[in-house]
């Protein structure tokens, strides 16, 4: 029997494409996959249902990640091969992380980026890391949902008042936090060729029936959870499924070994938006990030 080698984390592991890329890994002897969750007893459970383990980690607060990459070495794992920053929250009102900033731009940018760097001296040389994005970051592809703003990083973190209507306002920083983790992607793609650490986008496509806004209402949560599901019969249309084994390929095929800096669409390579190949708005992006991540931390 073939005894486990390597180590995937997969943040927002307990659910949706997360829960069915580690089910997907999981079924490969050679991984070690942990999947995260804020909730321990919810993440212990959906870990055990499909042969992972499981991890405790809030990206909305660094004192958890932090905490988080401790326990890990602790652990005793296999090399860590692999990390799928996947969790990603849509809020419909204005609502803040424990560390005091907005909780869209916090949890999907802030909190993976925190990640990436605690875990940064556990990745191997040939390790992957896959940031999940979404088609929502392309002003040019028609996604029902607003454009991404165009602000810095302090702007984005501590935000003025919006001057339009809540959901919409946390729709729109849901796609600007997609955005973000397109130039992230790019950004370190560069920085992290020397260390032979490979680093992607993936955009799974639609998917109804997933969870997104954890303070929307019942009777949006209910038609999502159903007669949104419907949908999947459509072209373009994916179900968790079927896109968490196409992360799963790209987490693990051999023919992707060196391949880096790109967007896949599925398991086809894409390009992303204009916007997101801006290198000047990459580095500001993820200098001023880690100034913030500094600060945070003091």
């Amino acid at each position: 029997m073939a005894t486990s080698d390597r180590t995937a984390v997969i943040t927002g592991g307990t659910s949706g494409l997360g829960r069915e890329c580690a089910r997907a890994l999981a079924a490969d002897p050679r991984w070690t996959v942990i999947v995260t969750g804020r909730d321990a007893d919810r993440a212990q459970a959906e870990a055990a249902a499909i042969g992972a383990q499981a991890a405790t980690l809030d990206l909305g607060a660094l004192a958890s990640v932090d905490h988080f990459a401790d326990e890990s070495r602790r652990r005793g794992l296999p090399p860590l091969h692999a990390l799928v920053c996947n969790a990603g929250l849509q809020f419909t009102r204005r609502s803040y992380t424990a560390d005091g900033v907005e909780a869209t731009f916090g949890v999907n940018h802030l909190g993976h980026l925190a990640l990436v760097h605690a875990l940064l001296d556990d990745l191997i040389a040939s390790a992957r890391i896959v940031f999940v994005t979404s088609g929502t970051h392309n002003p040019d592809q028609f996604t029902g949902m607003p454009d991404p703003l165009d602000t810095d990083v302090r702007q984005l973190a501590y935000p003025p008042e919006s001057t339009e209507p809540a959901q919409r306002d946390g729709r729109r920083r849901y796609s600007t936090s997609k955005l973000a983790n397109l130039q992230t992607t790019y950004e370190l793609a560069r920085q992290f060729e020397p260390r032979g650490i490979t680093v992607n986008a993936f955009d799974p496509g639609l998917m109804p029936g997933t969870g997104l806004a954890r303070d929307a209402g019942a009777a949006a949560k209910l038609l999502w959870r159903t007669v949104a599901r419907g949908l999947v019969l459509l072209p373009g249309v994916n179900t968790p499924r079927r896109s968490g084994a196409d992360l799963a390929w790209l987490v693990n095929d051999p023919s992707l070994d060196k391949v880096t800096g790109q967007h896949f669409v599925g398991r086809t390579a894409k390009p992303s938006s204009k916007a997101s190949y801006d290198r000047d708005a990459q580095h500001a992006l993820y200098t001023e990030s880690l100034e913030l991540l500094d600060e945070l931390a003091h």
